[in-house]
């Protein structure tokens, strides 16, 4: 196992970390309080008893409560050494497990995580590298790591994809990789020719991860992604404000590889069936609705303005919503996680 550092250890007994502590927890408070008081959820009493402060067994810090008898193991901080020699990029985000396996005698894990990392100078030099072009001056420093564990303990963090932007949610497949979704919505692009907006997949062994968009997956402001294993279908959020469709791709191949998702489809949009542009603005526990799908021409369109049947217009959308919204696709708020 590595060791942490003795500057991780000095910042985080430092009195800053002491304070983003307790902010964070602060800001957690309030946020249940609000749950509470908007008929949506409430505070109940754990089953496990009452928490308190526990020792992270690799630091030896109390970073997390948990009730008695729980023990964690942080790992694969920011600036840890990865297998290239590097160090681990930080915006760490959404990430699954997505391979267990036996190796000797031992059980091995392998973790695909994250880093919803913008613009900047210090790329994520990966296997899979999409966009090393410039911007504006700078470059797009996402992509993914994959953490590899043995029998409970973290061995190493190997670079698997760069050259995103925004990589912020995503989703497992039953087959074993990470949908990694780029949460943007700008249609500039990178003096290599690039746009950015779109979902790739990663590998568990990350010299596998090609680094190519799936186009056909549409390119908007991506949130996350759910597979359903008995059809292979991939259904998407969008996460743009008042004006996110939702979606579903489905794939030419059902054989359930990786690689198969670029191999084609056909992407559609939601759309409440007998109701033109319906707003699901403020949806309540329990409510339901009859869907239909409308097909996506040009799931690479540049953004735009639609008129839709209900005579609204929205104004600066993806692509792809444009195209659903003049057919009478429904629009959300915002989509999370799915």
């Amino acid at each position: 196992m590595s060791h942490p550092s003795s500057l991780r250890r000095d910042l985080l007994k430092g009195s800053a970390a002491a304070a983003a502590l307790t902010g964070t927890f602060g800001a957690f408070a309030l946020r249940q309080a609000r749950a509470a008081t908007d008929g949506v959820s409430q505070l109940v009493d754990s089953p496990y008893g009452p928490i308190a402060p526990v020792a992270d067994l690799s630091t030896g810090l109390p970073l997390l409560q948990l009730p008695a008898g729980f023990t964690y193991k942080s790992y694969g901080w920011t600036g840890d050494r990865m297998i290239d020699g590097r160090s681990c990029p930080g915006s760490h985000d959404g990430m699954a497990v997505v391979r267990s396996r036996r190796v000797g005698r031992s059980t091995e894990l392998t973790l695909i995580r994250n880093h919803e990392r913008g613009m900047g100078s210090s790329q994520i030099l990966a296997p899979g590298m999409y966009d090393t072009g410039v911007t504006s001056g700078s470059r797009p420093t996402g992509g993914t790591t994959n953490l590899v564990f043995r029998d409970g303990d973290w061995v190493s963090i190997a670079p698997s994809l760069g050259g995103t932007l925004t990589n912020c949610a995503g989703g497992p497949t039953p087959w074993g990789t990470w949908l990694t979704c780029e949460e943007v919505g700008s249609d500039s692009i990178s003096n290599e020719g690039k746009r950015h907006g779109y979902v790739f997949e990663v590998a568990p062994d990350a010299a596998d991860t090609t680094g190519e968009p799936l186009v056909g997956l549409g390119r908007f402001v991506h949130e996350a992604v759910a597979v359903d294993p008995s059809t292979g279908i991939v259904y998407l959020t969008e996460d743009s404000s008042d004006k996110s469709g939702f979606y579903r791709f489905i794939p030419n191949d059902t054989s359930g590889q990786l690689g198969s998702l670029a191999n084609g489809g056909t992407l559609q949009m939601a759309k409440v069936k007998g109701v033109n542009n319906a707003w699901l603005r403020q949806p309540v526990l329990d409510e339901t609705h009859e869907l239909e799908w409308v097909d996506i021409a040009n799931p690479d369109q540049l953004r735009g303005n639609a008129t839709g049947p209900s005579g609204l217009t929205i104004t600066s959308a993806a692509g792809p919503f444009c195209q659903g919204w003049l057919q009478g696709a429904l629009r959300m708020r915002r989509g999370e996680g799915i």
